[in-house]
């Protein structure tokens, strides 16, 4: 039987991709910073063992007898961009390198992030574009990405990098849906420049990872050093690009909503906006869902990407339309009475 370790398992994403797993018939590990906390996992039938990315000492007996490594783990929010680095980069090197250690190494399948990446105007961007990351996230994520090249001649590896991810259970999106809801308004960064956003369910994620992990090409170790990589890199995403305004009035019609007010925010304004809640999080200590860093990115431009790569090689397909599953996702929250 085909055994994995996964990273992440109770963030959002984790949940979603530990669900696939099982289903598959795959026997998973989870990696756990605490066992108390992540005693919901005992109850799916999955092993736990706790270790920390910081720490590499603490990933050596994790990645023992699995032949399979699927990396979910890491930061969106943090109050540094050295807490980035750490985790998201030099967590994502002890992962790796623990695994190419192994007398047989294990695929590592990296979900990495269109941050890594960058913008595109104009056009979606693809694998074979040239990286440009414009926030300590996105670079932070890159770091990550160069850390598992480097060891693509010992260790097979295949990156994924999807744009906004949604569905339900994920609390940074809902902050896009409540306002929807309860007001009728949906905030627009930027005034004069319509911006597109690319963006996949955590079902449809969870599913290109199996293929990824089944049948993906892996990284070439000539690529190590590049600006972008040839093979074993994938973009995985709907087919529809709407306008970020647009997107209010889809959320608006799942929710039976007509009429959504389109706010704009002035890029200024938001990433004031951004640098004041920065200030409020290191004050408290903890990392907000919005600040500077993603004033930044909402200020960058379109984040749009092609799929083509990946149904071309894989077969992958979103399972339902966008529409249908926004709808999923506002029918989640309202069952669970977040709104």
């Amino acid at each position: 039987m085909q055994r994995a370790l996964l990273t992440g398992a109770t963030g959002f994403v984790g949940s979603y991709v530990l669900d696939a797993l099982l289903a598959s018939g795959i026997e998973v590990r989870c990696l756990v910073r605490n066992l108390e906390r992540s005693q919901s996992l005992q109850v799916q039938g999955v092993e736990r063992i706790q270790g920390d990315l910081s720490n590499p000492e603490t990933l050596k007996r994790a990645v023992q007898d699995v032949n399979l490594v699927v990396h979910l783990g890491g930061l969106m929010t943090a109050l540094t961009r050295h807490v980035f680095d750490q985790i998201n980069g030099q967590g994502t090197r002890h992962l790796v390198t623990a695994c190419a250690e192994m007398s047989t190494p294990p695929v590592f399948l990296l979900i990495s992030s269109i941050a890594a990446a960058g913008t595109s105007e104009g056009r979606l961007r693809t694998e074979m574009d040239a990286v440009n990351p414009i926030s300590h996230y996105g670079r932070s994520k890159r770091t990550g990405e160069l850390a598992a090249a480097a060891l693509a001649d010992r260790i097979p590896v295949t990156i994924l990098r999807p744009p906004f991810v949604f569905g339900g259970g994920d609390r940074s999106g809902f902050y896009i849906f409540r306002p929807i809801k309860r007001f009728g308004i949906h905030p627009v960064p930027g005034m004069r420049h319509r911006r597109k956003i690319s963006l996949v369910h955590a079902k449809d994620l969870a599913d290109s990872i199996l293929l990824a992990a089944q049948r993906g090409t892996r990284v070439d170790p000539a690529d190590a050093s590049c600006d972008h990589f040839r093979q074993g890199c994938y973009f995985v995403c709907d087919d529809a690009t709407p306008f970020y305004s647009d997107l209010g009035d889809m959320i608006g019609t799942a929710l039976g909503k007509t009429g959504i007010l389109k706010l704009p925010v002035p890029d200024a304004l938001a990433r004031t906006a951004g640098g004041l809640a920065t200030i409020v999080s290191q004050l408290r200590g903890r990392p907000g869902v919005f600040s500077l860093d993603k004033a930044r990115e909402g200020a960058a431009g379109s984040w749009i990407c092609s799929a083509e790569k990946i149904k071309q090689e894989l077969g992958f397909k979103t399972k339902a339309s966008l529409e249908d599953r926004l709808q999923e996702t506002v029918d989640w929250y309202l069952e669970r009475g977040w709104f």
